[in-house]
This record gives C-alpha cells, structure tokens and sequence, in this order.
C-alpha cells in the first residue's frame, strides 16, 4: 500500500498486526509511525506498552518481545528498526529463529501490532519482507509525485500564515529537494527571507532556493524551444563559467535529459500514470509537469534523432575528435534552427 492507504487504514483501524515501513520519503514514514503510536497506546503508558529493538535483534528476540502482553491497553507496539530480516545485510539468511518468526507473522495474535521500521528501501527478497507484503502490511512511502507535493507546500504555508504566487510556488517546487525533511528546510529559509510579509514571490525563492543543474538545462531548453538564441547561449556561458561545467559535465546530463524527455514522451502515449513515471525514467515526481510541458514541442521520432545526435556529440567531444563548443553548437543550433523555421 501507499502512505495514503496507511492512513485511511490506520483511522479505520484495517491495518494488518504485521507491518514493513520502507521507502525514501523519511519525514511521511517518521509521521506514520508517530500517528501509529498515538492511535495504538495510552496516554502516559506508551513505554510500558512499546518495545524498540534495533538491527541486532534475532528474529528469536523479536517474537519474544511481541509474546509479552500489554499492560492496561488492547494493544503492544513492537518497532524493529533497519532489520538484515528486511534489508541488504548479512546474516538473516543463518538465524535459527526465522521460520518460527515468519509463522509468527502469518498468524500474528491480535494483542501485538509488529513493525520493521526501514531507512531507506527494503530488500523485497528478504524472507521476512516478502511474508509482510504478502500479508499487505508493505507500506511503500515514496517521493510525493507533483500534486501530492504542491498540497504538501499548501497546507505548509497556511499554517504559517503565508501564501505563494503561481510563479513563485511552480520555481519553488521544481528547485525543491524531492524529499520532504530537505524541501521543509529549504522553505524554512524562505519563510526565514521574508520576515513578517505575508506573500512570498518568485524573486524571494530565487534569492533562497539555488538553481540545480537540472533546473538551468529547463531554462536552458525554455529559450531553445523559444528559438530565444540570445538567451540560449547567455545561459550556456553562464553554466560554463560557473563550471557546472565543461562540456563534459554539461553535454552528458543534456544528453542525459534528452533521453528522459523520449522515455517520457513514449510511457505517456502508453498510457502510465505520473505516479508510475519517475522508478522507470528517473524523473523527480515534482518535476513532471516540466517534461509534460517541454515534450510537447517534440514527435517520438525527433527526441530519437536528437538523443541520436546527443549521443554522438558526447562522444567525438570525449575522444578528442571535436572541441566542446564544436560538440555544444551541432546540438544547439538545430534546435534553434528548428524553432526558427517553425516562425517563417
């Protein structure tokens, strides 16, 4: 299931006794297992009904703390975090205690809610991992896709009395760390910027929120598809300048943009969800709306002959064949080029 299947779950009371919480969005599984733990114990007899256990727990150990009762409440919390049963480590394939720890959660009594708790992804294969997801109890938190992201920054800045542009919420977002506990404290700085005004505009996050490279080849591309060559090459010497850097460490992520650009292109004719995307292109989920937006400019077939071309620039540049502007300029001005025989 996903974070918002655990919550309709965890406010229904469905969730299963056995759990396994990994992914990478860290600040939503922290919040889960934090809402967890004030749905299931007691006010003031949380350490008596909780039992933490760390990596070094046998699967003997854990089934032994998930036998002791709670005291004055229906359930006891049992959270083993970063678990070899569940993750890439060594060792849980040799503990003696694992089959009967697997029966344990096949059948896991109605007194115990048990919860391998994961920085980072889990190791599916795992034994213990696959018997969880099998029974539903996998919760997969992953990065927010775009609209999950911009209701996140909503519901951000109303409870700090704020409110964004369009413009300054669609820079912020795509500047962003895809991760929440990164993104909170890059809007931290923002909010800190502003002081007592209540509106934040573009030009605050701009002043805060540094450019990634990704960031500077959309512009980059903006002007390209624009045919804005004077902006085009302006951002180009910029990138160079500020060593981003030679080509060599520019025409590989434009290559390697371009090349998202056609996976988007040929998994959206497919008809996959923005939630499906990013695990298969490597596209943030907040910067979906950008590859929508850019790739209309483009057939399948001319994102084949300019990764073709992309391909084959990187390459005479890297064998010495070509200088970095010669690699930079045939990939550059046929875009231009194009975009200007699209205006005549």
């Amino acid at each position: 299931m996903n974070y918002k299947e655990y919550f309709a779950k965890l406010r229904g009371g469905e969730l299963p006794s056995a759990l396994l919480l990994e992914g990478e969005e860290e600040y939503i599984k922290d919040s889960a297992l934090h809402q967890l733990r004030q749905k299931l114990l007691p006010e003031g007899l949380e350490a008596l009904n909780e039992t933490l256990l760390g990596a070094q727990a046998s699967a003997g150990e854990i089934v032994d703390a998930c036998e002791t009762l709670p005291f004055l409440s229906q359930k006891r919390l049992v959270v083993v975090r970063d678990s070899p049963l569940v993750m890439k480590a060594p060792g849980a394939a040799r503990d003696e205690g694992l089959e009967r720890l697997l029966q344990y959660i096949q059948e896991t009594p109605p007194h115990v809610m048990l919860v391998f708790f994961c920085r980072g992804k889990a190791d599916r294969t795992r034994k213990t991992a696959a018997r969880i997801d099998s029974l539903g109890g996998r919760v997969d938190f992953a990065p927010l896709d775009a609209k999950d992201k911009s209701m996140w920054l909503s519901r951000e800045l109303k409870a700090h009395g704020k409110d964004m542009d369009r413009r300054a919420a669609e820079l912020f977002l795509s500047r962003c760390d895809p991760l929440l506990t990164q993104a909170l404290q890059q809007l931290q700085q923002v909010l800190s910027y502003v002081g007592e005004r209540s509106g934040i505009a573009a030009e605050d996050v701009e002043a805060v929120v540094a450019p990634t490279v990704e960031d500077r080849l959309f512009t980059f591309f903006d002007h390209l598809m624009n045919g804005n060559a004077a902006g085009a090459y302006a951002m180009l010497r910029s990138m160079l300048q500020k060593k981003d850097a030679g080509t060599v460490q520019l025409l590989t992520p434009f290559t390697a943009r371009v090349r998202q650009m056609l996976y988007y292109k040929i998994l959206k004719a497919k008809g996959l969800s923005d939630r499906e995307l990013p695990p298969l292109t490597g596209i943030r989920a907040n910067m979906l709306w950008l590859y929508e937006k850019q790739t209309r400019a483009f057939s399948e077939a001319q994102l084949r002959d300019l990764l073709d071309l992309c391909v084959r620039m990187d390459y005479e540049f890297k064998s010495g064949r070509i200088s970095e502007e010669a690699a930079l300029d045939s990939v550059v001005l046929p875009l231009l080029n194009r975009r200007a025989g699209k205006r005549r």
